[in-house]
């Protein structure tokens, strides 16, 4: 199969770009690069567990008002026809999300605003606990509190898609029962092929899958192999495990690329935790967007059809949009 000719053809989803203010200085380059890869749906991570509603705020109108300044590269999408309009017209579709309830400042409330303003999916619990449940390294492995479950019925209601990657198992699978609509894992590999918390379980594919969700695969080395090393043949065996678990309609692409690996060191030596729970120090091994070509030969050569691809690079995630968000 020509990787060339079904790139033109796919919707190409990235779950995971990073996008706070202490990913920018790479951030602009790394965009060209993804744009030239052939990469047709970006979504940016524009706050985090640790930040508030105002500066995350300020910073999401910031970046608004760049992206639209580059309104020939770029469409800021609300929609699964504005992505598939933007694919039509040359551009890169662009949409917002959050990895964690602290810009919501835990208020239910808050999420029909940031839908309104362009974020498309959340993160509930971010690696340790917060108000809503436990992150994915918290030791107790509690699930969603009370307020917790109001989120996830405020969420469906406003058409928020839910993403339970760095939700610890038992947070992951109360989002996953109880959010009427499909949950997405944005951006983690599995569990069985890598012994990492991050990583999602047997029981966790299952489920997302038995509920329509998808689960993005991650590009980082420490969620991938023992030795911490990443690349394509490392990818494929995360997604042919999932696909053999539960069927290709469930795995999709989250590769997380690390662009910012001097602000990740920064984070790794201010204390000990991320070595307590199993991370390497950056540098992180990832595959770049201009792996794109490979992965689809290598799938390719692995027995995938045109139709499971076209839904790996993003149908997939695109349904799952599509049955969450507002049209």
């Amino acid at each position: 199969m020509a990787s060339a000719s079904l790139i033109d053809k796919a919707i190409v989803w990235e779950s995971a770009v990073g996008w706070t203010p202490e990913c920018l200085d790479e951030g602009p380059d790394m965009l060209a690069r993804y744009r030239a890869a052939g990469f047709s749906f970006l979504s940016l991570t524009i706050g985090a567990d640790w930040d508030r509603p105002e500066p995350t705020l300020r910073h999401l109108s910031q970046q608004r008002r760049w992206f639209e300044a580059r309104a020939h590269e770029f469409e800021i999408i609300d929609t699964v026809a504005d992505i598939r309009r933007a694919k039509t017209s040359g551009k890169t579709a662009i949409s917002f999300h959050l990895q964690g309830a602290g810009p919501a400042a835990y208020e239910p409330a808050m999420i029909d605003s940031w839908y309104r303003l362009g974020i498309r999916w959340m993160i509930l619990a971010y690696n340790t606990r917060n108000p809503l449940g436990d992150g994915c390294h918290e030791p107790s492995d509690a699930g969603l509190s009370m307020l917790g479950r109001a989120f996830v019925a405020e969420a469906n209601r406003v058409g928020m898609m839910l993403d339970a990657s760095h939700a610890g198992v038992n947070t992951s699978l109360d989002i996953i029962e109880l959010s009427s609509k499909p949950v997405i894992f944005s951006h983690s590999s599995v569990f069985a092929l890598k012994n990492h918390e991050r990583n999602v379980n047997d029981t966790q594919i299952k489920a997302v899958a038995r509920r329509g969700g998808v689960i993005g695969i991650n590009s980082i080395g420490a969620f991938l192999t023992d030795d911490n090393t990443s690349g394509v043949s490392a990818i494929v065996r995360h997604i042919d495990y999932i696909a053999q678990l539960v069927g290709p309609e469930h795995v999709g692409l989250g590769l997380d690329t690390v662009f910012y690996q001097p602000f990740m060191t920064k984070l790794y030596d201010s204390g000990p935790m991320m070595a307590l729970r199993g991370y390497p120090r950056p540098p992180w091994a990832d595959v770049k967007p201009e792996a794109l070509p490979e992965l689809i030969e290598a799938l390719d050569r692995h027995g995938y059809d045109e139709t499971a691809l076209l839904g790996i690079l993003g149908e997939n995630f695109l349904r799952v949009a599509e049955q969450n968000w507002r049209p």
